[in-house]
Order: structure tokens, then sequence, then C-alpha cells
């Protein structure tokens, strides 16, 4: 056996170095997901507000209701022709809507409550993220279709995706500065 150092193949020294870019480009996505997280995890502090919600057939109005995490929101809903529901997935609220009636009825239906009759319905937004409301009493032909969007920031999922999106941006333009600078030495 000789003392003479094997050098690695020009194969072996190629895989390296992608696995090194690969891990590197990993590694800003990874970065760039925490940093969006943090830097755009910014909100109010909780709030009380107070929310008009108007159903009528086959929509709400506001469509779409934004609130913070921990904010506590007193809905105040109105049916303007026929009887509405309101249920409001990810909190376990479900009510009933009457027309020309300032008190509704109200349940929770993991619970197996029975309807409880309220004037105002008040709900303490403590997950963050998009929920779907959506009319639980059929109320014509495009029922199916009558719903909204509650969104609650800070939305994690939103800011994680912008982080990672522009990590992987950055990785990117290293692999095309990476490309570019190894086609222009080959070339010499």
């Amino acid at each position: 056996m000789s003392d003479v150092p094997i050098s690695p193949s020009v194969r072996q020294v190629e895989d390296r170095q992608r696995f090194a870019l690969g891990l590197a480009v990993a590694t800003a996505v990874a970065i760039g997901a925490t940093v969006g997280t943090l830097a755009l995890d910014q909100t109010e502090p909780p709030q009380d507000r107070q929310i008009l919600v108007r159903a009528r057939q086959y929509a709400y109005d506001p469509p779409v209701i934004r609130a913070n995490r921990g904010d506590r929101l007193f809905l105040k809903l109105v049916a303007l022709d026929v009887v509405h529901g309101f249920f409001l997935e990810g909190y376990d609220l479900d009510v009933e809507i009457t027309p020309q009636q300032n008190k509704f009825k109200v349940r929770h239906p993991s619970r197996h409550d029975d309807w409880a009759e309220q004037e105002e319905v008040i709900v303490v937004v403590d997950k963050p993220g998009k929920f779907r409301f959506r009319c639980s009493h059929t109320c014509g032909s495009l029922h199916p279709f009558m719903s909204g969007e509650l969104i609650v920031e800070p939305n994690h999922v939103l800011h994680a995706g912008l982080g990672a999106g522009g990590g992987l941006f950055l990785g990117s333009v290293v692999i095309a500065w990476r490309r570019a600078h190894r086609a222009s030495r080959v070339r010499v």
C-alpha cells in the first residue's frame, strides 16, 4: 500500500457541493420562515369589538370579520328577510336569527346544549387563523353558499410562508449566482 493520499473524484466533490448548496437553501428557507413569523407577528393588544352582522338570503354583511387574538367580539346579528343561522366553525357556536326580533337563539352543538335566548353573542377569539361562518338554517335554494370568514391575527402560517418565500428567493439567487460563476470559470 502506498502512502499517497487518494483524492476524491470529481463526482464526489460535485455531490458534496450539491449537498452543501441544498443545505444552504434549506437553512435560508428556515431562517426566512422564522424571521417572517417573528417580524410580522406584531398585533394590537386585545380589545372589545362591536360587530353588526346582517344576514340576508345567501350572504352576510360583512362577509369577512377581522380581529386580533384575544379580542372579545360582541356580535349583533340581524336577519333581513328569513330565518338564518350563524355557525362559527372552530368556536362551537350556532345561532338562530329570526327577522324583526332583538333576541336570538344560541347553542353550543358539541355540548348538546338546548337553545338559549340572548340579545348578543360574545365570542373571545383565542385561536389565530381563518374560520368560516355559515348559515346553519336552510334559507333557500342557494343556502349552501351562504358563508363568510373570521380572520384572527396573527396568522402564523401566512407569516411563516412569506418568510419562507423570501428565503427560497434568496436561495434561488445563490444558486443562479453559483451557476453563472461556474460557467464563467469554464469559459476561461
